[in-house]
């Protein structure tokens, strides 16, 4: 059982403490976001590519901004509550760079799926309605379908590119995995409601499993 204060959209209670750092872990999600597959567009192979990325880097935008409607029904500033995780999940271009397109491509994908099942599961923490907002805004992201249409083919078709990003998955997963759990140790509030770090570990541990076999690669 949450012990969220179900404060809900219409500011009945003051927001916890832990609802403030969820939903400002789940809008800073989306600022990364829209970083990132700008990045990954000027990276992109053809003008196709670019030009989806690009849009998607937009919506990353509007999706923040969707957010400030249940963050204010809770009483929470979206950009108080956000402003805590700059820097938190670490510098993507940094570490683990890639070698080519596929390669990024996966790291973009395998990541951001990490990221959204982390803030997921966090949600359930919380009392609806701000929990299936939460859940619904993290959840609409097209990345997914975007990065299986261009990989699963590539991979198919290509033994030896199965087995490199296959190494490369996994080492992308383990990294990310471990810059997760530091953050729930290091900003106490994302677990003040009862978020296990046992239980989110093996969360995004299947969810990362899953992506992996998605695309054709061994786990």
């Amino acid at each position: 059982m949450s012990s969220a204060s179900p404060a809900g959209l219409n500011g009945a209670a003051s927001p916890t403490p832990h609802m403030i750092a969820v939903i400002g872990l789940a809008a800073y999600t989306r600022t990364i976001a829209c970083t990132r597959y700008a990045k990954d567009a000027d990276k992109a192979p053809d003008m196709t590519t670019r030009v989806e990325l690009l849009r998607m880097s937009a919506e990353a935008v509007a999706s923040f901004d969707r957010l400030r409607e249940p963050a204010d029904g809770a009483g929470i500033d979206l950009l108080v509550a956000a402003a805590p995780f700059i820097g938190a999940l670490g510098d993507f271009d940094e570490r683990l760079r890639p070698l080519d397109w596929y390669e990024r491509l996966t790291k973009t994908y395998l990541t951001f799926g990490l990221m959204r099942d982390f803030v997921v599961a966090l949600a359930q923490t919380l009392d609806a309605p701000l929990r299936d907002r939460l859940t619904e805004e993290i959840g609409a992201d097209r990345l997914a379908d975007f990065a299986s249409a261009q990989l699963v083919p590539a991979i198919g078709e290509d033994t030896q590119l199965a087995a490199r990003l296959g190494l490369w998955g996994r080492r992308v997963v383990g990294e990310e995995i471990g810059t997760m759990k530091r953050l729930l140790a290091s900003s106490p509030d994302l677990a003040a409601s009862g978020a296990d770090a046992e239980a989110l570990h093996e969360a995004l541990s299947q969810g990362a499993t899953s992506r992996m076999r998605g695309l054709g690669l061994r786990v």
